[in-house]
């Protein structure tokens, strides 16, 4: 099958649930709500220093205008941060 997701790579503003999981959030000045998260993953680095390990947290959601995306919150000491990674044809699966 033909990958026809369309990759962004872009920092996004994320407002997140008590427990860590993302409830909306903004990319290019609009907000988007989360319906689900369709599937979830975490990728753990235990191969560097405590220091500079970059864990990552990602996320299919599926927002309130129909649309997919996978999105990161990239936890990095000191610098954590949101990316939204790409957005999903509605045939396609999670990486």
């Amino acid at each position: 099958m033909e990958d026809s997701s369309q990759f962004i790579g872009e920092r996004i503003t994320v407002e997140v649930a008590s427990v860590g999981h993302p409830l909306r959030f903004t990319w290019r000045g609009r907000t988007y709500m989360i319906r689900s998260i369709e599937a979830s993953r975490q990728q753990l680095d235990f191969r560097r220093d405590w220091y500079r390990r970059r864990h990552r947290d990602y996320y299919q959601v599926l927002v309130d205008t129909g649309q997919r995306f996978v999105l990161y919150h990239h936890r990095i000491p000191g610098k954590p941060y949101w990316v939204l990674l790409r957005e999903l044809n509605n045939d396609i699966g999670y990486e």
